[in-house]
């Protein structure tokens, strides 16, 4: 019965039909609360629909449920690590996936990749938050003016919430008036930073490390790029350490060696005059 529940849903979720998929196993799981992939389909399913709080309940009964070392809960860490981000907690994001991202190495399992795309994510996610504290430390009148948006932008989310609720707007409106709110918000903020960027004649502004820049094992800038036949560039030191151990390349998982490492002089030399004008980046 439960696992028919799960098929329904299934088929639901294929149709984009989301708000039925997720009722079809929520039931699913009244049936089994035992049966992990029936909360790994809800989870992502929460994702579609931005329930992120939602999100979080499920991938971590999930992992639960398969055991922190078991292979098979990766997944539901990279949907626990999505609705992290999502609020607003890098830290733990970035926590979370590093132990995950460290563990399907060990495994070579297929989610190697996602896990690294997420940890780039938390990083980011964690240095953006310094740079807003570094931001508001220099200026109390930016501070006040952002901390006015993120006021006003909280009061209409909970208006958004309310309205949800009592059923004056539906899932759909929903997801679309909140992320229109967000995107308004990070547009105001984006503003009013380059307005003070401008009047402090550049003393003022966040700073930003490109991501091409960025090793993809050990999520720092690099200083010695090599590139792997699949034409992706990692750091030597940490490339070598992976290849030496797991014998595959970390992107198409193909056998490889270190033999096969090439050295990508261009993107050396991007990065040492990255490095020689923005020495903060190496604490990144």
């Amino acid at each position: 019965m439960a696992q028919a529940l799960k098929k329904k849903g299934n088929e639901f979720f294929k149709e984009g039909d989301y708000i039925s998929a997720e009722d079809y196993y929520s039931q699913a799981i009244a049936k089994d609360p035992h049966d992990a992939t029936f909360f790994t389909n809800r989870a992502v399913t929460r994702i579609k629909l931005e329930k992120w709080e939602d999100v979080e309940h499920d991938a971590r009964a999930a992992i639960n449920i398969y055991g922190k070392k078991d292979p098979a809960s990766l997944k539901s860490s990279v949907y626990l690590a999505e609705a992290l981000l999502a609020l607003n907690r890098p830290q733990e994001a970035y926590d979370l996936t590093l132990t995950a991202y460290q563990f399907s190495l060990e495994a070579k399992h297929v989610q190697t990749e996602k896990l690294s795309g997420m940890l780039l994510r938390a990083k980011k996610a964690l240095w953006e938050a310094r740079e807003t504290a570094r931001l508001h430390e220099m200026d109390e009148t930016l501070k006040s003016l952002e901390e006015l948006i993120n006021a006003d932008m909280a009061r209409s989310e909970a208006e958004l919430k309310s309205q949800l609720e009592k059923m004056e707007i539906g899932e759909v409106g929903y997801r679309e008036d909140l992320s229109a709110l967000q995107d308004d918000a990070r547009t105001k903020i984006s503003h009013i930073r380059e307005a003070f960027k401008i009047s402090s004649k550049g003393d003022i502004q966040e700073r930003v490390v490109p991501d091409y820049l960025i090793d993809g094992i050990t999520f720092e800038v690099m200083h010695d790029p090599v590139m792997t036949p699949s034409g992706t560039s990692f750091n030597r030191g940490g490339i070598e350490k992976y290849v030496a151990k797991a014998g595959i390349d970390p992107i198409t998982r193909e056998p490889m060696t270190i033999k096969d490492l090439r050295p990508n002089y261009a993107l050396k030399a991007a990065c040492e005059e990255f490095l020689t004008k923005n020495g903060w980046a190496v604490d990144w």
